[in-house]
């Protein structure tokens, strides 16, 4: 564990209605002290929305050499290289040259409006929108042991933390000329 880290054990029960595909996934996390709730809870939901088995969390959140999340091919590819909040276009390119697939979960729309305009340009990248409101409540309630249920059913995602339940429309973009690779529903 990382001097100024804190511990969460967070245990996430995962709903896809559309695809009847249901799991729990479970995880101790070492949360540097230099990360806000709001950037943990895009990782927490990225990791619980995105759809592979193999799906690992970054251990160094604060060095930036790795993403946020990854599906490793070897030990120098990514198949899937997942970033959360934002995305700089050095980033971009470092992931595209690394991985297969490029994906960025954000809430911010203005941090990912460069990615919009160029998104035709970068076939490996899909974006995947939630609502801020969402991200806010939840890192309200972020505490050392989390116990989320979260359901994807079309474009609506939910989530219900304790005796709290929040809601979001789920988007996805990707480039025009390529079909999405959809790894959420």
């Amino acid at each position: 564990m990382a001097d100024g880290s804190t511990i969460i054990k967070a245990d996430i029960n995962v709903s896809h209605i559309d695809s009847q595909d249901f799991l729990t996934r479970s995880e101790i996390l070492a949360v540097h002290q230099a990360e806000s709730n709001q950037h943990l809870v895009q990782r927490i939901l990225a990791w619980a929305i995105f759809r592979h088995q193999q799906l690992q969390m970054s251990k160094a959140i604060c060095i930036g050499d790795e993403p946020d999340l990854f599906v490793k091919r070897n030990d120098v590819q990514f198949e899937h290289w997942i970033e959360v909040d934002q995305l700089s276009l050095d980033r971009l390119e470092k992931a595209e040259a690394k991985s297969e697939h490029v994906w960025l979960f954000y809430c911010d729309q203005q941090k990912a409006q460069k990615l919009h305009k160029l998104i035709n340009k970068h076939p490996n990248l899909q974006l995947v929108e939630y609502d801020a409101d969402l991200v806010e409540s939840l890192s309200q309630l972020v505490s050392k042991n989390l116990s989320w249920s979260v359901m994807i059913d079309h474009d609506l995602l939910t989530v219900a933390a304790g005796d709290a339940f929040f809601q979001s429309k789920l988007t996805l973009f990707h480039p025009l000329t390529v079909p999405a690779l959809d790894l959420i529903h």
